[in-house]
């Protein structure tokens, strides 16, 4: 049975992060030197408020207990960060040492630890920790398949479909909209046409529909719509990669996003589809979780009117009879391979980063 999502928390910084069993501890004079642990980050505006509180806290609760200093570094943006950690890597001319743990993706996490830089911090973390994550995410730093972790994952999100629950109600008033069709790519079409053909029977003029549905990622598109079909587009076997392009695969993927595109079903007019869905020109999108903090509460026409609006998050559409793979994306944290006293430090510290999966309310 297919499930709506009524509350849905996204895993970024902005929104919420908390401790998780990293508050009420004693606190007790350490008379050694703490350990220092530097931490390079690409977080911003808000999200830099949020964390440089965090390593605060930690530092003035389990940080003092366990005699742990954190020291937090902005290296602006994702790219500048990883052009920074890769000259550290290299020992460039005026580079500076690699810090013991910083933010990125697994490209970069997959270079560095073929150069032997990364920490596998399996070791530091108990089985019951280890459950508290979604599997996948684990596993994406498992790059020698021996159960290994090579990245912490702190900010991961995936794609959801987010509606405006208030035009699609009298939408669905109108014409006997079914909510089921928003489960499947197929069902997505066929309201999107059905929603064009009410809108444009509103006014004199013809064909001035309005288009349904957007999305912000194509490739995600494509990729995992091929998955779901049963093709897999890159594969990689014994270090070489293939390319497999399937026919009957693209032609159901053209005939669901291209053709309803090109006929005025589907649109994409802002950088983002929220902020299409922010004019009205849509009302529903598939876009990253992380991005449905920005679904907005409040739609302003062209005539510069404005009406509020009831959003909706449900799972991300899949191919009728096909399998249900959603995307994984989003960065995570690395600990750079130094010593175990060093290393556990830092994943002390990550630990305190982790979200509480329990307040996750899926129903």
């Amino acid at each position: 049975m297919y499930r709506k999502i009524s509350k849905f928390a996204v895993v970024i910084f902005a929104l919420t992060l908390a401790f998780y069993g990293c508050t009420g501890k004693s606190i007790t004079q350490k008379n050694s030197a703490p350990v220092a642990v530097t931490i390079w980050h690409y977080y911003n505006g808000a999200q830099k408020q949020i964390f440089d509180n965090l390593v605060s806290e930690f530092n003035e609760t389990v940080g003092y207990e366990k005699n742990i200093v954190v020291e937090a570094y902005n290296q602006s943006s994702v790219t500048e960060l990883a052009d920074k950690i890769m000259e550290s890597a290299n020992k460039e001319v005026g580079s500076d040492d690699m810090p013991d743990i910083f933010s990125c993706y697994s490209d970069t996490a997959y270079t560095l630890n073929q150069m032997g830089l990364l920490a596998d911090i399996n070791k530091y973390l108990t089985d019951d920790e280890k459950s508290e994550y979604i599997e996948s995410y684990i596993k994406e730093g498992d790059f020698e398949n021996n159960g290994s972790i090579r990245i912490f994952p702190i900010a991961k999100s995936t794609e959801v479909l987010m509606l405006n629950k208030t035009d699609w109600d009298k939408f669905a008033s109108a014409t006997n909209a079914n909510e089921k069709d928003l489960l499947t790519c197929e069902g997505i079409t066929k309201l999107a046409e059905s929603y064009y053909n009410w809108t444009d029977s509103q006014t004199e003029e013809p064909d001035d529909g309005k288009a349904f549905f957007g999305r912000d990622a194509i490739a995600n598109y494509i990729i995992i719509g091929s998955m779901q079909l049963g093709e897999e587009i890159f594969s990689v076997n014994d270090g070489k990669e293939t390319i497999t392009l399937n026919k009957e695969v693209f032609r159901k993927l053209w005939d669901n996003f291209y053709v309803p595109f090109v006929k005025g079903y589907f649109t994409s007019v802002g950088r983002f589809r929220s902020d299409d869905a922010k004019t009205g020109d849509l009302i529903a999108l598939v876009g990253s979780a992380a991005g449905s903090v920005y679904f907005p509460k409040e739609v302003t026409l062209t005539n510069g009117s404005t009406y509020l609006i009831k959003g909706e998050i449900y799972p991300m559409p899949v191919f009728e009879n096909g399998e249900n793979y959603a995307p994984q994306q989003g960065a995570g944290m690395a600990v750079t391979a130094s010593d175990e006293k060093t290393e556990r430090a830092a994943v002390e510290f990550l630990k305190c980063l982790q979200m509480l999966p329990k307040t996750w309310n899926f129903q």
